[in-house]
């Protein structure tokens, strides 16, 4: 009895076929034998196809060059489909089936070609070549490998496929097992291959099925990842081919069509490519199709990334810069924006070199033509930056305004409507030339943020003034108008503080985290010198004047022609590591030395410091005209976080030299908390101005 293998249509559950037993005895031993070497299987299956999508996709590529219009992929959708515990694998029992309607295979043809690896069939005599055999599709196979994708995630496939010419009995089947463990040897001897209770039976219509088992601990993705993961390989250029995927963990899913990626693209982006051949040296024109354009949001996933390159209706690499060196011109933005489909036969001709990598993830673009595509591209990517420039400014300047929330707090910040408006304004025209890669730091949206704040006030009180000129030229001027300049004055004023105070805690907060006793004091000394304002709160930097220079160096040379040793005295940043920071503020030389935290004062430090303090009287006394910017004197501030001076010659001297006023100790958390609150304060204040002028406007 002959009965049909499937319905015409494709189902979601797994066809099981019948077909019609020969007449003929079967043959007792295998007629099926694959010679190949564990490397091979190695090298071509394991490492090259390790996801299922791929494995599939290889799969549906076979069914392609075989005529099928319908494929049929039958796989459980986001699970796991082997588990490994203590280095041991646990089939789940699950199976993954790729069905098509092919002009399938005979046993003769699966002994003849399909066990043949390696084999280029677009240059076997007397076959189809490099078209398919009915519908004369440039086919996509060439190697000859694509069979042993399966072998990357799977360790059984069970091959089933009827095929040949069609009889009153209907079509050849072949039907046989490729175990891994049995195929795989380290000799080069054909192995025999399971045959299937369906060989050389017979079935209503042509086609074949590929069922996979016994699998590896893999993972099959979710939906909507695994139909991107497909559409990406294919371009779906015939409308005679479809493909369809059914979920067999849900038993309720319906039939999954297959369709390409719609990637939505900056306006007036996009290039059309049919216009746009490569040509080689020698003028030959070398045509492309498809489209490039630069994508409306950064990737959101693996898929959308970058350029896909295809010949022959399959996927044969993908690139988000044409291979072009680091360093050209809108690098970030090409490398996370361009996407497009490149259509270029010539990438996989039949009788040219093989210019696809094995595993199809990339071209070889040192190969003649993939310099040309290289230099094709690059010119394709300048005039795609051209194009979307001012889109893409559109973009990173909603985005900023966006994530920075700049008119909500400009609102709540002043008083004034005008200076928010402002400050809108100025958002929107330095947020469109903001770093685009860096919009995911907030640190950085926070910066930019406060730095527009501070500027607002300034930019309003500049064109308050401007427009007061005008009225003034023209003999309008009112008090209200010369009122209103002098509020926003004083805004101004208000934000430039505010500016530099949350920069100071910011640093202090940080000071914080980095403080541990194995730090380097001479860290800290640098730290002084640059941000004297640390140690007194209220001060202003002015350590690099001349007065302070002239000191270090005259002192410098004093010591060392009083001691015989060098002493390095810091006023900013010193190549060698300084014994004290000067700092000088209001008539008073501050002298700082700082010891680590957790580091007690103890004799040695006091002896090594009496020196200095003798040094210092001593120097003030005898060189008045040098000291002279210092009226106030000298003071040492000594940062250390206790004392243990034990002498007692040492504890008197050292409680004398604090009494005089000449040394002032303070531990690091006093320190800090110290400058970290006077700034706080500041803050504070600033803030409840701001709360209070927005409940008076409201």
């Amino acid at each position: 009895m002959t009965t049909s293998r499937r319905s015409d249509e494709p189902t979601a559950s797994a066809a099981t076929p019948t077909r019609a037993r020969a007449p003929a005895k079967k043959p007792a031993a295998s007629p099926y034998h694959l010679r190949i070497s564990r490397l091979t299987v190695d090298k071509l299956g394991v490492k090259l196809y390790d996801k299922a999508s791929a494995v599939v996709a290889e799969l549906i590529a076979n069914s392609y060059d075989a005529d099928a219009k319908k494929v049929t992929v039958r796989v459980p959708l986001n699970v796991q489909l082997a588990s490994k515990a203590g280095g041991t694998l646990c089939d789940l029992g699950y199976v993954i089936e790729v069905e098509d309607d092919g002009h399938g295979m005979t046993p003769e043809e699966a002994i003849d070609f399909y066990l043949r690896v390696g084999a280029d069939r677009r240059t076997r005599v007397g076959q189809d070549g490099g078209r398919s055999r009915k519908l004369k599709r440039p086919v996509m196979g060439r190697k000859g490998i694509g069979k042993l994708a399966p072998f990357g995630i799977c360790r059984r496939i069970e091959v089933w496929s009827a095929g040949g010419r069609k009889t009153t009995a209907g079509y050849a089947v072949t039907h046989f097992f490729m175990d891994f463990d049995k195929i795989v040897r380290d000799d080069d001897d054909a192995v025999p291959l399971e045959v299937g209770s369906d060989d050389r039976g017979w079935s209503k219509t042509s086609g074949t099925r590929i069922r996979l088992t016994s699998f590896l601990a893999k993972r099959v993705p979710d939906k909507e990842t695994f139909l991107r993961q497909l559409a990406v390989r294919f371009t779906f250029a015939r409308p005679d081919f479809s493909i369809y995927v059914a979920d067999l963990a849900n038993a309720k899913a319906e039939l999954l069509k297959v369709d390409p990626l719609d990637i939505p693209l900056l306006p007036d982006t996009r290039i059309d490519l049919v216009s746009r051949p490569v040509f080689d040296d020698d003028g030959t024109m070398l045509p492309v199709s498809g489209w490039l354009g630069m994508a409306r949001e950064a990737y959101k996933n693996e898929e959308m990334m970058g350029v896909r390159i295809y010949a022959r209706g399959k996927i044969v690499g993908m690139t988000r810069d044409f291979n072009q060196p680091a360093g050209f011109t809108g690098e970030f933005a090409m490398r996370s924006y361009l996407v497009g489909h490149v259509e270029a036969e010539w990438l996989d001709l039949d009788e040219g070199d093989d210019l696809v990598r094995t595993d199809r993830q990339d071209i070889l673009w040192d190969s003649d033509y993939g310099q040309l595509m290289r230099r094709w591209g690059a010119e394709l990517i300048k005039e795609i930056a051209r194009r979307s420039r001012e889109p893409r400014r559109i973009r990173v300047r909603d985005e900023f305004m966006r994530k920075s929330r700049i008119e909500e707090r400009a609102r709540q910040r002043f008083g004034d409507k005008q200076v928010a408006l402002v400050a809108v304004d100025l958002a929107k025209k330095f947020g469109g030339f903001a770093a685009e890669d860096e919009l995911n730091d907030d640190i950085y949206v926070e910066d930019l943020s406060q730095i527009i704040l501070s500027v607002a006030p300034h930019q309003a009180l500049m064109e308050a003034f401007h427009e007061f000129a005008n009225q003034i030229t023209k003999g309008e001027a009112s008090l209200d108008q010369m009122l209103d300049i002098f509020k926003k004055a004083q805004i101004a004023e208000l934000a430039s503080y505010a500016q530099i105070a949350a920069q100071r805690v910011r640093v202090i907060n940080d000071l914080q985290e980095i403080i541990d006793r194995s730090m380097d004091e001479s860290q800290f000394q640098a730290l002084i010198a640059k941000a004297p304002w640390l140690i007194e709160p209220s001060w202003t930097v002015i350590t690099k004047n001349q007065s302070l220079k002239s000191f270090k160096h005259a002192f410098e040379r004093y010591w060392k022609s009083e001691h015989g040793t060098e002493v390095t005295l810091a006023i900013g940043h010193e190549d060698k590591r300084p014994d004290f920071t000067l700092v000088s503020i209001d008539g008073l030389l501050h002298i700082v030395e700082i010891k680590k935290a957790g580091h007690l004062f103890d004799d040695t430090d006091f002896n090594r410091l009496l020196n200095y303090v003798d040094a210092f009287t001593r120097f003030f006394d005898e060189n008045s005209r040098t000291v002279s910017e210092f009226y106030r004197g000298w003071q040492i501030d000594l940062i250390a976080d206790g004392e243990n001076v034990r002498q007692m010659s040492n504890k008197l001297a050292f409680e004398q030299v604090k009494s005089t006023g000449k040394l002032k100790r303070t531990p690091w958390n006093d320190f800090l908390t110290r400058a970290k609150k006077v700034h706080e304060q500041f803050l504070d204040i600033h803030e409840l101005g701001a709360e209070r002028r927005g409940g008076h406007r409201a």
